[in-house]
């Protein structure tokens, strides 16, 4: 693990997943591009920490460290999802802030740590994301409405199922796609809009689902 932390000192800045509501997108970027690896859209490097398929945790790596590597930059970023690739880290590991739609639940930050897709639903559902690994835009893209993940959970142990849906579903869908060298962008359907529209009409379809009041 020591050996792939070493990288993220070589690598240009910025992050993922999903900007939480209501956050302002100059003070949220400035702040992304000083922790999460970026892909430039316009020098695209196929050598990147975000274009490789990642290696499944190995004896000897300080899970810990990272784990608390990635919950910092979950909560300085805003994201409800990050995964190790994101931080430079060439590891099978993401987290996922649960319960943030529909509005008002629980919320809570789980690790999956070489997690698997052993189920998914024949069912797409399609809605709007955003990277910060891949700043200032969004797009529409299909996911699958539900899954069910096999992941080693941090505290050790055998490995453990969960079925996840909807919106958590797709944080983890997305998740996944990182740790296969796979952007959102790969999958968008039509245009790539402004993160501002990008936001509007996620929102105001999240509202339409009663996801938000």
């Amino acid at each position: 693990m020591r050996q792939a932390m070493s990288v993220v000192a070589l690598l240009t800045w910025v992050g993922c997943a999903h900007v939480g509501q209501g956050q302002a997108v100059s003070s949220q970027e400035s702040v992304t591009e000083k922790i999460i690896v970026q892909w430039r859209r316009q020098s695209p490097d196929p050598q990147s920490v975000l274009r490789q398929q990642a290696l499944p945790v190995q004896p000897g790596d300080d899970v810990g460290a990272l784990l608390g590597r990635l919950r910092t930059a979950l909560v300085q970023t805003g994201g409800v999802g990050i995964a190790a690739p994101q931080i430079g880290v060439s590891r099978r590991v993401f987290l996922i802030k649960h319960g943030t739609r529909p509005a008002g639940q629980p919320v809570v930050v789980k690790a999956y740590l070489d997690p698997e897709v052993v189920w998914h639903s024949d069912e797409l559902q399609d809605d709007y994301e955003a990277c910060l690994s891949v700043a200032g835009v969004g797009g529409k893209l299909p996911r699958w409405q539900k899954l069910r993940l096999r992941y080693r959970p941090e505290s050790g142990g055998p490995p453990e199922e969960v079925e996840l849906a909807d919106w958590d579903a797709r944080i983890a869908q997305h998740e996944l796609d990182h740790l296969d060298g796979t952007l959102y962008i790969d999958r968008v359907v039509g245009e790539l809009t402004s993160i501002a529209e990008m936001r509007r009409l996620r929102d105001e379809g999240h509202k339409a689902r009663g996801w938000l009041k």
